[in-house]
């Protein structure tokens, strides 16, 4: 095996291994947008809760019912793209972890070949 194919594979390995996590960064982005959402939303719901407990008004006019006829029709869309975005993160995280395990045989391939190398260099006379 030639030298320097360990380090052609190194330099493969990682852009390989960066590839990958470039792909899951904006995968947990939105995650985390999502998440956001869905905290303000409950937020929103806790603030209706207890403004509306003592409104007669709001009850009479249906304003409640439209209200929770949106407030679960809103969570229920985004649990189900975050149920979505969690899948593909799974799948992105599975192509992640194998790109590092290649990365990672690479990187003792090529320390044990240059400690044989070197090995074989000073045990020459």
């Amino acid at each position: 095996m030639k030298y320097d194919r360990p380090t052609t594979l190194s330099i493969v390995a990682e852009a390989v291994f960066q590839r990958e996590h470039q792909k899951l960064r904006p995968l947990l982005q939105c995650e985390a947008q999502i998440l956001r959402q869905l905290s303000r939303l409950e937020a929103q719901s806790m603030n209706m809760k207890s403004a509306s407990a003592g409104t007669d008004g709001y009850q009479i006019t249906g304003a409640d019912l439209a209200w929770h006829s949106w407030e679960e029709a809103t969570r229920r869309r985004l649990n189900i793209e975050l149920a979505r975005l969690r899948s593909q993160k799974l799948a992105a995280m599975e192509s992640l972890r194998a790109a590092f395990g290649r990365k990672q045989a690479v990187s003792e391939l090529t320390r044990r070949l240059q400690e044989d190398r070197r090995r074989a260099v000073q045990s020459k006379p």
